[in-house]
């Protein structure tokens, strides 16, 4: 009975570790950092420079924006980056029930591109966030345009 109770609890410990954001190997903690990735509380997130930006009421992605989500789609399969969370963000223009559509919209055409290029869709988790988590001011046209985004993170 020891053994087994034994055997669990390092059962639960290894889960865990598996499940944080920072059980990552070098060479994919290298791919993340050459995409402009960062740590934070959720695990790996887009940086500032690197974000997918949307049009005003759009979910379209240009099309530098897509090929640049194809590299990223493809260096994190070489090095067996998976679990992904997309959070697609507004504005606080318009109608806040609205803007969580939207923003679902959003990192859901994201999923699209990353699934095009070969991310099992089962590894994608996708979330519509809204006006509700803002990195700049919404009362200027660049902050607003800033808060239009999907942010992809990482917690393999």
């Amino acid at each position: 009975m020891r053994v087994l109770i034994v055997f669990l609890c390092m059962l639960t410990l290894t889960a865990c570790q598996l499940f944080q954001s920072g059980n990552l190997n070098s060479e994919q903690v290298a791919v993340l950092q050459k995409h402009g990735f960062y740590m934070s509380d959720e695990g790996w997130e887009f940086g500032m420079a690197a974000k997918v930006l949307f049009e005003f009421d759009s979910d379209n992605i240009a099309p530098a924006s897509q090929q640049k989500l194809a590299n990223i789609t493809h260096d994190f399969l070489d090095v067996g980056i998976s679990g992904l969370t997309l959070e697609g963000h507004t504005d606080d223009y318009g109608d806040p029930v609205y803007n969580v559509e939207l923003s679902e919209r959003r990192a859901n055409a994201v999923a699209e591109v990353m699934i095009n290029n070969g991310m099992p869709r089962e590894n994608i988790q996708v979330r519509g966030i809204g006006d509700a988590k803002p990195i700049a001011d919404n009362s200027t046209l660049s902050g607003r345009i800033e808060n239009r985004r999907v942010t992809i993170i990482v917690a393999n």
